[in-house]
């Protein structure tokens, strides 16, 4: 009898411990998602309101997806039943919301390609391959999906602007606190949650402005590594040179947006900009802060002295046919 309710307290113990965890990774999950939405609403405003300065467009529908592939935690993946991706969230006020789409539907299909049979991507996972689907959408005619809720599909025709073709999202694991790689714009979760919309909005402008000037493309090109030799020799005058001429442009997407583009040099000469140094990374390919503060004030005092858009900065977007160390 004393063992036999030794065995039953261990096992309650045990069942206390696992409803704990599960409540944590419930909440930490909750909290991903808040910010999730608040990134993915400020992006949209920044790639819609300068879809006129970009090379690449996509249709900006205010999903937010996630796939079963993402997760280990057999309770999550139970709610793939409908399909391996799925509904996330949705921004509010945005055509999804609009068009009456609901977090958790299955998206089955879009356009003509269905995702019930999509291949697992050699890299990144299924939801980054939905993505690139549904980035390559004609931005000129509604965006068709097919969606499925307990077995039961409907198409919904989605009307949905064009903007800046990029993915943002918000990184829940180690890794720097913001960045692009042309394609791909990550804030890491804990740097998120310390930052204001405003702030968040620059941090997010800086990073678009590398993809609008496609600095990736053009380091490339340049031979310019970016990499553990980043801060050597002409690495570091073209990672350098790339970091300014995204803080200039920077004030031009923001503006275009409806933001005050003094909210940079106010950024960079606040606590937090204070503490994150000399960049977002902290090395040799940054300017001081005090620096970048002054260089965007410049900026604005030449080229943007309303302080508000709509603002064509062709001064830097010739940059775009310039190759890095050429004059």
């Amino acid at each position: 009898m004393h063992r036999a309710l030794i065995i039953l307290l261990l096992l309650l113990h045990l069942a206390a411990g696992s409803t704990a965890g599960l409540a944590q990774e419930s909440a930490r999950q909750s909290a991903v998602e808040q910010q999730d939405v608040r990134l993915a609403r400020i992006a949209e405003q920044l790639l819609g309101g300068n879809a006129a300065l970009c090379t690449s467009l996509m249709p900006l529908t205010g999903l937010i997806l996630h796939s079963v592939d993402q997760y280990r935690d057999g309770e999550v993946r139970a709610q793939f039943r409908d399909g391996n991706i799925a509904i996330a969230a949705i921004v509010p006020h945005s055509p999804a919301e609009r068009a009456g789409l609901r977090r958790g539907e299955a998206l089955v299909a879009i356009g003509d390609v269905s995702l019930d049979a999509l291949p697992a991507p050699e890299s990144g996972n299924l939801r980054e391959a939905a993505f690139d689907i549904l980035a390559a959408q004609p931005t000129d005619a509604p965006v068709a999906l097919r969606l499925r809720t307990d077995g039961v599909e409907r198409t919904v025709m989605l009307p949905a602007p064009a903007g800046c073709r990029s993915l943002v999202e918000i990184l829940v694991s180690d890794g720097p606190r913001a960045r692009s790689d042309g394609r791909v714009i990550q804030i890491q979760f804990d740097f998120a949650r310390e930052l204001s919309d405003e702030q968040l909005a620059v941090v997010l402008a800086h990073e678009l402005a590398h993809t609008v000037l496609e600095h990736r493309r053009r380091k490339q090109a340049a031979g310019i590594d970016n990499g553990a030799l980043a801060e050597v020799g002409r690495n570091q005058r073209a990672n350098r040179e790339a970091e300014v001429e995204a803080d200039r442009l920077s004030i031009h997407l923001l503006a275009n947006a409806g933001f005050d583009p003094l909210s940079v040099p106010a950024f960079w000469r606040s606590d937090i900009g204070q503490r994150l140094g000399g960049g977002i990374f902290n090395s040799f390919v940054y300017p001081s802060n005090e620096a970048r503060a002054v260089l965007v004030d410049e900026e604005i005092a030449l080229y943007l002295p309303q302080r508000r858009g709509p603002s064509w900065p062709g001064h830097l977007l010739e940059l775009r046919e310039r190759g890095f160390g050429s004059d």
